[in-house]
């Protein structure tokens, strides 16, 4: 090494850095290793004023680091005169800003940079011919250890392991595996709340309303130390409508993880990348649901049905069956229209229902299909009240009724379809039998050959037959038992709407997929118009005039 005439006045500055990715198990990578090393070597060749500069847990890949631009800030007031590190990827592991600081700004201000184990001495020219390399050598040495680090998160993830420090709003670390949530009965039913207002089908300011009015706490305000020190009323019940949203799109409450929801683009970068919730990768049933799959599902389509702005509140009319009420002709979406120029009282009455399509093109793509609002109301509020008083008067008949109309095998059906699928399967496995002795016959030269042949095609003709028959009948048999069940789960769930005298969002929501109307058509001088409802689970019933 060479000597260089010392500046006792200014400081000799011992830098120090180590971080997880650098391996802390390592002993000769420790702090106290390095400064040992520092201290030793500054001794050994008269540099004095020394000063340490230490980061302890801090990344290469940055240079955000405190001590690092507190050494910074001393080299630019011309305090220093020496920078020591142990080796060059303690100053840092990003090549282009390493080479940067090592080629320019040490320079530029008449710092000295040694790299002891790397032989790298700024006044000697031979040395840092190499150093470009080293540092290129010490990024990939980074990019490296960071693929590895996102590739064994991203195995845990897929695992089904929580692997952020801190558990969703509603949930809590399971305290025998901190990579599992469970429900946490506090903050839990919050998030019940919030999906249940949400599938009335109200916006997101008016959730935020809602939970404001019923003194509903924020997260962050339900950690104790937050509450004693901002105990203000304003600021506890002030929900924000962007969290409200992601609490509503996270699939952690149906029970579901995330893999990745906002990835670093780099590793220099500390910028995340967006990936939308369609295109997020999810792994089911990590854990319990605090919010049933269904029930997840129906808010999210809710929500994507919801335009951005709702013109029907304006006119004060709230169009509870947007989304689901169409043009039974071109399928096109009817629109609610308010006409204020009608003089009545309540605006219900103001209100009707036109093909979308017709209203942009008119005549040449559709006709009008102009229905009234309160028609709708009533007439879709009766059929429900009619199937739920059937529901709860006798379930059971309902069941056999609906199952009847949509010609669904029932119980006595199903014995006979099942005493025939047992005579095909026997008679397939006689075949197989008789199969079996016409080849032994043939090889016995009791039959000969074309007779066997014959028999063998005729034989082969009817198994052919018989299977496809059996196949039928088995995929009749399971999708009769599908349907059925569906026709139970919708009859258990209108039930619970016996006593209603009103449709708001949320009921025909969940009832319902979707409403068909009919263009009004003249029959024996009478204008009759045809609505045609298809529920959840078991599709339409009748058409309702």
């Amino acid at each position: 090494m060479k000597r260089a005439k010392l500046n006792n006045d200014k400081i000799t500055a011992l830098y120090c850095r180590l971080s997880k990715d650098d391996g802390t198990n390592n002993e000769s990578m420790s702090i106290s290793t390095q400064k040992t090393m520092l201290k030793e070597y500054a001794k050994r060749n008269g540099f004095l004023n020394c000063r340490f500069y230490v980061d302890d847990g801090y990344s290469g890949t940055n240079y955000d680091r405190p001590a690092f631009q507190q050494l910074i800030e001393d080299i630019r007031n011309g305090e220093v005169a020496t920078l020591i590190t142990k080796d060059l990827s303690r100053l840092g592991r990003n090549y282009l800003e390493t080479g940067t600081y090592i080629e320019v700004f040490f320079p530029n201000h008449n710092v000295r940079y040694i790299a002891i184990n790397d032989g790298v001495d700024s006044i000697d020219n031979t040395q840092m011919d190499i150093t470009p390399f080293r540092n290129i050598i010490n990024e990939m040495y980074a990019k490296d250890t960071s693929r590895k680090i996102k590739s064994a998160l991203r195995t845990r993830r897929l695992q089904g392991k929580y692997m952020a420090t801190t558990p969703p709003f509603g949930y809590r670390k399971d305290e025998n595996d901190h990579n599992h949530l469970v429900i946490d009965e506090v903050t839990a039913p919050v998030v019940e709340l919030i999906f249940s207002i949400a599938e009335e089908g109200v916006g997101l300011h008016t959730i935020c309303n809602r939970l404001r009015q019923a003194k509903v706490m924020k997260p962050s305000f339900y950690k104790n130390e937050l509450f004693e020190r901002f105990n203000d009323e304003e600021k506890m019940y002030d929900w924000d409508t962007a969290y409200v949203s992601k609490i509503l799109h996270n699939p952690v409450y149906a029970g579901n993880l995330t893999v990745a929801e906002r990835p670093t683009k780099t590793m220099r970068s500390k910028k995340r990348e967006y990936i939308p919730f369609a295109e997020r990768e999810i792994v089911y049933g990590t854990h319990e649901p605090i919010i049933e799959q269904s029930r997840w599902d129906n808010v999210q389509k809710i929500m994507a049905e919801r335009p951005p702005i709702i013109g029907d509140s304006t006119n004060g009319y709230d169009n509870i069956f947007r989304g689901i009420i169409k043009c039974a002709d071109c399928g096109s979406a009817m629109l609610a229209k308010v006409e204020n120029k009608r003089k009545r009282n309540n605006v219900l009455d103001k209100t009707f229902y036109c093909c979308t399509k017709y209203r942009k093109f008119g005549k040449k793509a559709c006709s009008a299909h102009n229905i009234e609002a309160r028609t709708v109301h009533e007439v879709v509020l009766s059929d429900i009240q009619r199937h739920a008083g059937q529901a709860l008067a006798d379930r059971k008949a309902m069941v056999t009724e609906i199952a009847e109309r949509l010609n669904v095998q029932l119980s006595s059906d199903r014995e006979q379809q099942k005493k025939e699928l047992r005579q095909y399967k026997q008679r397939v496995s006689e075949i197989e039998n008789l199969y079996a002795k016409l080849y032994e016959d043939m090889t016995r030269k009791l039959i000969t050959e074309k007779r066997f042949q014959m028999l063998s095609a005729r034989y082969d003709s009817e198994q052919e037959e018989l299977s496809a028959k059996i196949k039928e009948l088995e995929k009749s048999a399971i999708a009769d038992r599908e349907q059925l069940s569906s026709i139970e789960q919708f009859a258990e769930q209108i039930s619970g709407y016996a006593g209603i005298t009103e449709l708001n969002y949320k009921i025909v929501h969940q009832l319902i997929d979707k409403i068909l109307i009919s263009e009004p058509v003249e029959i024996n001088g009478e204008k009759i118009q045809r609505l045609t409802i298809h529920y959840k689970f078991i599709g339409a019933l009748e058409t309702l005039e």
